[in-house]
Parts: C-alpha cells; structure tokens; sequence
C-alpha cells in the first residue's frame, strides 16, 4: 500500500523541498547526476512510497501540478507554467505505453524541479549533439525514483534476474531496466536511452494560450499506476 503522505509536506512543498538540494552554481555531469539520485531519493522519502512498483501519485497528487494528454505532439512530454491557475502542467502524448508514460512524467518533473536552475557545465569530450546533458539527468533522475538503488538491489539479489521479470516488477520498459541495470554495475554496459534524443522540451515559464485537455477516453490512468 503507498501512502503518500507526509507531514513534511504540510510544512514546506515538496518541490521547494528538492530545489533546496540545488546550490546556486553550475554544475558538472557527474554532480548533476549524483544529486538528481538524491532528489529522487529524498522525493520518495517525503511521499512515503516504500513499496514497488512506485506509484506516479507521488507527483500527480502533488498540489500545484496539473497533467494532460494530447494525441498530436511532436515529442512525448512537455511541461510548462499555466498562469491562470497558478500550477505546473506536464503533457504526455496520450497513445504512448504506460510504462513510457510513467517515465516521462518523472522526467519532466526533474526538468520542472530545475527550471531557472543555473544549469550544467558538460566537458567538450563529453558533450552530445543531439542528447543534452539535462536530458541526460532527467532519465537519471526519472530511473531513480521508478527503480529505486535500494530495491532493484534487493530484487536482484533475491533471485529476480531477468530483465522482462523486473521491468515487468516496477512497471518500466524493458530498455529502461536494462539501462537501469548497466548504471549499477549489475549488468553490462549499454547505448540504450530510456528517451530517445530531442523527445520532450524543457519547462517554460510563458504562460499557457491553451488548454491541452483529452477526451477520457485516451487518457491514461497513471495514478492507478498501471505500467505494463
């Protein structure tokens, strides 16, 4: 059972809470990554969500954070600023898989937790044209709070192997699994992106001109936390 509460959340928001963790400087890849783990990890504490697979209710449930679907986006989600009614909006492409749109959702939460953020430093020999580093760390980021270190280490040395068996588990894609599994040293290397280059765009700050809503029909239960 998720409980998805906390006291802490009363008291300061959950997103301030996780933008605290950012200093005011840029900062490098290996930083970037390290702490997008820390977000996700402090995340989870804060929404007491102890069990797999996660539940996307820790941010769907959030106040001040709005979801929609659209069929005809160029790429799979998007988040920006509605300034009528004052909240975060992240738009999936509604037709997708669950499991990509749990990912996404998590993404694009990073990229809301590090608007105005002063950024990321990338070395020449490891910058990529078509992957930015902030979309780098938003996978990371989205891969830490839906396969947490702690629990894919404990499935995995409990017996639960297979990539199928655990994506299957905490309700993820396949490749995300396998890229999750590469991170922490418990299976080769890959060239895998759980997203795909030039796949979302970073949060604006410019107001909404429209409301992005979808019949009920396409839309995608994700607080139920359907993955498969």
């Amino acid at each position: 059972m998720h409980d998805i509460t906390n006291p802490t959340t009363e008291r300061t928001s959950v997103l301030a809470n996780l933008r605290a963790l950012l200093p005011n400087r840029r900062l490098r890849l290996h930083e970037a990554l390290r702490l997008a783990e820390l977000q996700a990890n402090r995340l989870l504490t804060l929404r007491g969500s102890l069990d797999i697979p996660v539940s996307t209710e820790i941010v769907t449930n959030l106040p001040g954070i709005g979801i929609d679907y659209e069929l005809d986006m160029p790429a799979s989600g998007c988040s920006d600023w509605d300034s009528r009614h004052r909240q975060w909006v992240i738009t999936l492409r509604a037709g997708e898989p669950d499991t990509r749109h749990r990912f996404t959702l998590l993404h694009e939460y990073k990229h809301i937790i590090d608007h105005g953020h002063a950024g990321i430093t990338v070395a020449p020999s490891r910058a990529s044209i078509n992957r930015p580093a902030a979309e780098t760390v938003a996978d990371y980021f989205a891969a830490s709070v839906l396969m947490p270190k702690r629990l894919i280490k404990a499935a995995y040395f409990g017996g639960t192997q297979t990539i199928e068996t655990l994506a299957d588990l905490f309700e993820v894609s396949q490749a995300a699994m396998h890229v999750r599994l590469a991170q922490l040293g418990l299976t080769r290397s890959v060239d895998v992106d759980p997203l795909p280059a030039l796949r979302c765009q970073p949060p604006s700050g410019i107001a909404r001109h429209r409301h992005l809503g979808t019949p009920a029909s396409i839309r995608s239960p994700l607080s139920a936390g359907f993955g498969r």
